[in-house]
């Protein structure tokens, strides 16, 4: 619970922004992700929404905010999170999908009064009340799943705090076949869309032509992700799309290609013909164009601001 009195000095907490792997989305919400709020990714199989995370999850860290992984597919490897920036000697990981334990063992840290936390919930398509479990019909319940989730979630947002704390959540994608055409969302119920601040579908490119493979091995190297921004409470840019490329192999997403992109598109570089000119230097064609630091961070804010 948050109580201000203005008229006895009270402050009202300010939000700090951490900033996510993709230029483009960070223009679109203001810098990137606000603390004290909930943000959640979802899309299409392989998108990346793990190594997002991941990297947002890095970025906080080296702000200060320790990570609180709930890994409800038991898929995490430290490895990996390594490989995406995340100091792991300085993780606490929660495996379990029952709603009451995960809550249990968080409430320390949600409760903390001086820590600051990125909760990381991947996925909360997978977390259900133990009723699941000790009740022999209890899969049968009627709308269980997302009963469980909007209950888990009213109990998380309690504890929100914009200088304390920050939640991420992967959601499953799932197919609507109630109307005349499938259409795809996200495997969530209304409680749970209804207190997200934001909602980012990533959808991946299957198109050979969006996606770049090593010669010898045909392994895919490079491809083209575009996110859509479906709520947000920070910024008027619902609707907002834009791209990104995907690097599986590196588990990151290529920023310097994105950031050359949209600096082409915005007439930052310009292009005439096959020649792009950034002050004093030119380059014939996008590969060849090099960045120095300085100019990278001149380029970043002036998308970003």
């Amino acid at each position: 619970m948050l109580f201000i009195d203005k008229r006895k000095g009270d402050t009202v907490p300010t939000h700090e922004v951490i900033p996510t792997p993709s230029i483009g989305l960070n223009r679109a919400l203001g810098g990137g992700l606000y603390t004290g709020a909930t943000h959640l990714f979802w899309g299409t199989p392989s998108v990346g929404k793990t190594t997002m995370c991941f990297r947002i999850l890095a970025e906080a860290q080296k702000m200060g905010y320790r990570p609180i992984i709930v890994d409800s597919e038991y898929s995490y490897s430290e490895e990996y999170a390594a490989k995406c920036g995340i100091d792991v000697e300085d993780v606490v990981l929660i495996q379990s999908t029952v709603v009451e334990d995960i809550l249990r063992h968080l409430i320390g840290y949600l409760n903390h009064p001086d820590e600051k936390h990125i909760f990381l919930f991947d996925s909360l398509s997978n977390i259900v009340k133990e009723e699941f479990y000790d009740k022999p019909d209890g899969g049968k319940a009627m709308g269980l799943q997302a009963r469980s989730q909007g209950y888990f979630l009213q109990k998380l947002v309690n504890h929100l705090h914009k200088e304390r704390n920050i939640m991420l959540f992967v959601a499953h994608q799932t197919v609507d076949l109630s109307g005349m055409y499938a259409v795809m969302k996200a495997k969530m119920g209304n409680t749970v869309h209804h207190n997200m601040h934001n909602i980012i579908k990533l959808f991946l490119s299957m198109s050979q032509k969006e996606m770049e493979r090593e010669d010898r091995t045909n392994k895919i190297m490079s491809q083209r992700a575009t996110w859509t921004i479906e709520k947000t409470k920070q910024l008027p840019t619902i609707g907002t799309q834009g791209y990104y490329y995907v690097l599986p192999q590196e588990g990151r997403i290529d920023i310097d290609r994105e950031l050359i992109e949209m600096a082409v598109e915005n007439d930052i570089i310009q292009r005439r013909g096959a020649w792009y000119s950034y002050g004093e230097q030119k380059w014939n064609g996008t590969s060849n164009i090099e960045l120095t630091e300085d100019q990278v961070d001149e380029i970043y804010k002036e998308l970003v601001g």
